[in-house]
């Protein structure tokens, strides 16, 4: 039974481990994302070019503050220093991140570029809906952690309530490894155990 707990545990700890720390990164990339959007917007108001805004948002970024979108954003510095356009920049960047807000901002400086209409208010316009949209994620999140803090309780329950019974009373779950029934009773069990365990991360888990 020790074994077929351990190797359950196996099957499903990495696989959420890596997405818990995606996770994680994500969100951290997020709010940094926000921030530099902000760092933008005020360069857009004081009459920069989008070219000048992004530059001096690069060059104001703390990379201690901002220690995952820094380097991209210093890059993307550097590439309009090269003369590549700034939307070709974040392109790039958005289909690296697989952030939906990147990608929409992508596309709104690509259309702001053709344009020929106010460039700056229209930027900023966008950048205001991309904050806001962040913002309301980000409140969602928190709604949603007593919910997650609650399943994953119930994720870890069953293996805490087995090992205590393995510990305290090992001859309870003797005919569970010692016959053909019982191995069919732990085979189902554990097949429950993984659905119940990715049903309750997909209920708790909003996309917007």
């Amino acid at each position: 039974m020790l074994t077929a707990g351990a190797v359950l545990g196996g099957i499903l700890c990495p696989g959420l481990i890596r997405e818990e720390l995606l996770e994680r990164q994500k969100t951290g990339l997020s709010e940094e994302f926000q921030e530099a959007l902000y760092d933008l917007m005020v360069g857009l108001r004081s009459g920069r070019s989008l070219e000048g805004a992004f530059l001096s948002a690069a060059e104001d970024m703390d990379p201690w503050l901002m220690p995952l979108l820094y380097e991209e954003w210093t890059r993307i510095g550097g590439q309009i220093r090269l003369g590549i356009p700034v939307e070709q920049c974040l392109q790039d960047l958005a289909e690296r991140s697989g952030m939906e807000e990147m990608e929409t901002f992508a596309r709104s400086v690509e259309v702001c570029k053709r344009s020929e209409g106010n460039i700056a208010l229209i930027m900023e316009n966008t950048v205001r809906m991309l904050q806001d949209r962040m913002e309301l994620r980000a409140e969602l999140k928190v709604l949603l952690a007593k919910k997650k803090l609650e399943q994953r309780i119930m994720t870890v329950m069953p293996f805490v309530i087995l090992g205590m019974l393995i510990l305290m009373s090992p001859d309870y779950l003797a005919p569970l490894y010692t016959s053909v029934r019982g191995y069919l009773i732990m085979a189902v069990c554990g097949v429950i155990t993984v659905f119940s365990v990715l049903l309750s991360r997909k209920m708790v888990r909003i996309d917007l």
